[in-house]
Formats: structure tokens, C-alpha cells, sequence
């Protein structure tokens, strides 16, 4: 793959072989699923989802212009794919980037522990206003995976419905204080379905749509004060 670094070496492995995002639950949502990838990088994501499911299509997102690039050339012989240099924060317009201290895959727009003085100014889309123009083209969003360093914190701005059509989400959590009000947004459509926690503060947790659980698997649910 083109842009690989010792830095980010590893962690495009994880998600390749399934480490990082559990893919078996991409049989869930049928065999030409729209998967949009939001901190797409160099592209690991949507090249282990092209692997899994070659009808997919894809929306990938990036705003860091070297791993753009290095995402262009590793997906450039798939079809079905789009591609979107931009950060996805709460506005349309330009963004200050951080860059990442060791590598792009850290790069951010907020202030943090892993980035470094240096910035760059990229192109901004409104996560929920982006998120709806993406489900009213393709009529669906089945997979969506995030992985912007802290920008899943304006998901929780996007309009429930968008999101609760979603049949998968994917997700890199960058803040403990998130997660409950994440699952609180999507307790009624939604159910964690897997979830990894590396260290405070950072782990990976996916949700299914409640209707696309197995049945065989809702049956462990006990709730005794409903």
C-alpha cells in the first residue's frame, strides 16, 4: 500500500485482517452495501471492505492531502467509489488541521496529546449536513465508520433519523465522556454490538441496528425492570 509509515504500519495490519473492526458484520447489511469511511487515510478501511464485499460502494473521506494522495492510488482500481478531501467538523468552509505528532494518521483538528504545532488549512463539510446529502444520493446508508480523532463528537448533532437508518457503525472513540451520550442518541434503534477499550480515553465500539441483530442473539437480552 502506498503511504505506509513504521508508525502507521501496524495499525493498517489491525484493520486489514479484521483486528480493529469486526467485518463479519458486514453481512449484515446484504451484498452492495453504501459504506461511507470518514477518516479514511491511506484507505485500509475501504480496502478490507472492497475485499469482503467487491459490490460495495463507497464514500471515503480524508483531509489530509499526503494520505489523500497515498488513498487515491491504493483504491484507483475499484469501482464504485468516491472520493472527498475535507474534515468533517460542525461547519462548511475551511478548518485549521493539526498535524499528527508521529504520523497523518493522528492528524486532527483539535488540540491533543498526539499532535504537533504544525497545521494545515483544509476544506470543511458539515458532518450532518454531509451525512444527509450522502443518504439522499444513494437513497441509504448502510455502513458508516468513523475515525476522524475526535470528530465523532458531531455525530451527536446529526438528526436522529439519519443515523438510525444506519444499519452498521463503525467507530474509534477518542473520549470516554462521548460514549454514553452516543449510546443515548442511538439506544432506540440501535445496540452496542462490540466493543474494545485499548486504554482511557481510546478504544473501538460498533453498533448493529436492532432489527438486524440475529434473532438467535437477542434472546441473551435480560431486562427485568421493563
Amino acid at each position: 500500500m502506498n503511504g505506509l509509515t513504521p508508525y502507521n504500519m501496524k495499525i493498517v495490519a489491525e484493520v486489514l485482517a479484521g483486528s480493529s473492526y469486526n467485518f463479519q458484520l458486514l453481512n449484515l447489511v446484504g451484498s452492495q452495501p453504501v459504506i461511507v469511511d470518514c477518516g479514511a487515510n491511506i484507505g485500509s478501511f475501504s480496502l478490507a471492505c472492497k475485499t469482503r464485499k467487491p459490490n460495495c460502494k463507497i464514500v471515503a473521506v480524508e483531509p489530509d492531502s499526503d494520505s489523500f494522495d497515498a488513498l487515491k492510488t491504493n483504491l484507483a482500481r475499484f469501482d464504485s467509489i468516491t472520493l472527498v478531501q475535507a474534515a468533517l467538523t460542525d461547519k462548511n468552509g475551511m478548518v485549521n488541521l493539526n498535524s499528527g505528532e508521529n504520523d497523518g494518521v493522528a492528524n486532527s483538528i483539535f488540540a491533543g496529546k498526539m499532535v504537533s504545532e504544525s497545521s494545515s488549512t483544509v476544506e470543511s463539510k458539515a458532518t450532518a449536513e454531509f451525512l444527509g446529502e450522502v443518504k439522499r444520493h444513494n437513497q441509504v446508508i448502510d455502513v458508516l465508520k468513523m475515525d476522524t480523532e475526535g470528530g465523532e463528537w458531531f455525530l451527536l448533532d446529526t438528526p436522529t433519523p439519519i443515523l438510525a437508518e444506519i444499519g452498521v457503525i463503525y467507530m474509534e472513540y477518542h473520549s470516554a465522556n462521548f460514549l454514553p451520550r452516543l449510546i443515548e442518541k442511538l439506544d432506540v434503534t440501535h445496540v452496542v454490538y462490540e466493543a474494545k477499550i485499548r486504554f482511557p480515553h481510546r478504544g473501538e465500539i460498533a453498533w448493529v441496528r436492532r432489527d438486524l441483530v440475529p434473532v438467535e442473539q437477542r434472546a441473551f437480552e435480560i431486562t427485568p425492570f421493563v
